[in-house]
């Protein structure tokens, strides 16, 4: 355990937190409040950088994996946090070269080549022929557009080569006369991104990394958070002020009355959030994470068992004089919650 400064910036550069072996995400965790608190941190980094501590760790991770089974980046990544994909190549040159330097050269997978990728029509086709190309497919499909998958799955060649030819594929299709793909993104709000990037915390358990924010976990690709607010970094503080605020936020909430006789008026009394029995996703959150993402009861997490809920449970219920209060929700499953009933402690 180790107790923080409270001038100590939670959002120092990657590069200063990568030295200290802390992942700069998974301080924004213990920021939510400006107070000073007791953080708990996960070591995720090796005693030492050398070259050969890097091959050990290859070596270690190849003792984990089945017979026959190869030693891709994926599974880097899924047995070891404490080395990147990235780090690797730059120390040795590339993926497959650092394989070989720690004498597990018979475990490179090698990259997937199609049948496209190996003949590389693209070179034979001039501009013409290629735009060519395009209107073949276009027509060929019947469909008003043309979009990427389309091409890639008719042509004899790949958005690729469209786009290195052209500079972009919508500029080959430009070219081509062929319109556009209609635009499918809808306008979300901020609590909608924000939201979104609740579950996925909780489904993981930890601060997500921008890679992850896609599906089945995110029904919102990162590219979107990056649009908005300029890099992930900054989606991740504004989440975490949102958070802040929309658990803090007390202030009192009316709901519109049904229109009345002018005989009988109708006067509805102001309800704070505390005498509410909804729990606002902000509030919901910051309840989940101070239980670390884990039922409280029996402990399971959505990031260790499949098929988990967790809920935001009242310890007092609303209908005994419970409050929507930090202090009165603890995180429950899905089973405990339903098992627990209207008991006042769990």
């Amino acid at each position: 355990m180790w107790q923080r400064n409270a001038k100590f910036e939670c959002y120092e550069r990657r590069e200063q937190t990568k030295e200290r072996g802390w992942r700069w995400v998974r301080s924004l965790g213990t920021c939510l409040d400006g107070n000073m608190r007791t953080s708990r941190y996960e070591i995720d980094f090796l005693p030492e950088y050398t070259d050969e501590a890097l091959l050990d760790e290859l070596r270690r991770i190849a003792a984990l994996l089945s017979p026959g089974e190869p030693l891709t980046k994926t599974a880097l990544k899924q047995h070891s946090p404490r080395v990147s994909e990235s780090t690797l190549r730059r120390r040795f040159g590339g993926w497959k070269e650092a394989l070989v330097k720690a004498g597990l050269g018979h475990l490179y997978h090698g990259h997937p080549v199609s049948q496209k990728m190996k003949e590389q029509p693209a070179r034979t086709l001039s501009n013409e022929n290629l735009i060519a190309e395009l209107k073949r497919v276009h027509a060929s499909l019947g469909k008003p557009y043309l979009t990427r998958e389309d091409f890639n799955r008719h042509s004899i060649t790949s958005v690729e080569a469209v786009r290195s030819r052209f500079g972009s594929f919508p500029r080959g299709l430009e070219l081509a006369g062929i319109p556009r793909p209609p635009r499918t993104h809808r306008r979300l709000t901020d609590a909608q991104f924000f939201e979104n990037l609740a579950n996925v915390w909780t489904q993981l358990g930890r601060a997500p990394e921008y890679r992850e924010m896609s599906a089945p976990l995110s029904n919102i690709h990162y590219g979107r958070y990056k649009a908005r607010w300029g890099t992930w970094r900054r989606a991740l503080l504004a989440f975490v002020d949102w958070s802040k605020s929309e658990s803090e936020s007390g202030e009192a909430i009316s709901e519109a009355p049904l229109p009345a006789p002018q005989s009988m008026p109708v006067t509805e009394k102001p309800r704070s959030e505390a005498d509410c029995r909804d729990v606002r996703p902000g509030l919901r959150f910051r309840v989940f994470m101070r239980d670390r993402f884990r039922c409280v009861a029996c402990g399971r997490s959505p990031a260790t068992h499949l098929n988990i809920e967790l809920h935001a449970d009242h310890r007092r219920p609303v209908a005994n004089g419970g409050k929507t209060t930090l202090e009165n929700l603890q995180t429950l499953c899905q089973d405990c919650n339903l098992g627990k009933g209207r008991t006042l402690e769990w």
